[in-house]
């Protein structure tokens, strides 16, 4: 199992005072994500809300590249994971391991989110991964952050400061007998996709205030 480095890596932010409201670039009160509830209720309905998705792209060592859209959901602790993104993690982080932006302590800092699809087939040839995160409101999609997928030691310093962590797992499967042979495929999951608040919500405030002019960057 193979975890990015760069997820240890968490910047520490000043909190503002409680009560106070966040003031967007027009100096207008600023909407937070984080001030959303997870499930509508009658009291407090979700409104209209940007759809977050990872586009992971694998470059292989025959020059050749796949591309994988990863639609993500939200969940608030890394307790309310379930399925193979639950086991992934308990096995990946043994108890009092867990990186430090999956913490509770960390809660403040970052919004976290799994993607729908649990597992992919991973090429035995990959040679780098690079990331995206993609935001889709009112049916266009903009990206608007990107970096290589680091799984080594070693980060170069624009690495460090990343708003977007992602676990990443690496395992067989179950071998599938077929007459006499065993067949064994190689999966990758990215079970935790995390995000810094800052971050997404002046993406989310921008956004909305300006659709028409909003611009993510080239890629």
């Amino acid at each position: 199992m193979q975890a990015d480095p760069s997820e240890n890596h968490v910047r520490p932010r000043t909190q503002d005072s409680p009560g106070q409201d966040e003031a967007g670039p027009s100096g207008g009160a600023k909407r937070l994500l984080c001030a959303e509830p997870l499930e509508a209720s009658p009291s407090r309905p979700l409104r209209k809300s940007l759809s977050l998705g990872l586009f992971v792209s694998w470059h292989t060592m025959g020059s050749k590249v796949r591309h994988n859209c990863l639609t993500l959901r939200r969940f608030s602790s890394v307790e309310d994971l379930q399925g193979l993104a639950r086991d992934l993690m308990t096995r990946a982080f043994p108890a009092d391991s867990t990186p430090a932006h999956l913490t509770s302590a960390a809660s403040s800092q970052f919004y976290h989110f799994t993607p729908e699809q649990e597992c992919l087939s991973l090429p035995s040839d990959v040679a780098r991964t690079h990331i995206k995160l993609v935001v889709t409101y009112d049916g266009w999609e903009y990206v608007v952050y990107e970096r290589k997928l680091r799984t080594d030691a070693s980060q170069p310093p624009e690495d460090r400061d990343t708003p977007l962590l992602v676990t990443v797992v690496e395992f067989e499967s179950t071998a599938l007998v077929i007459g006499h042979l065993g067949i064994r495929v190689q999966l990758v999951s990215y079970p935790t996709v995390s995000i810094r608040k800052d971050f997404l919500d002046d993406i989310d405030f921008r956004l909305r205030a300006d659709p028409e002019n909003f611009k993510g960057i080239l890629s």
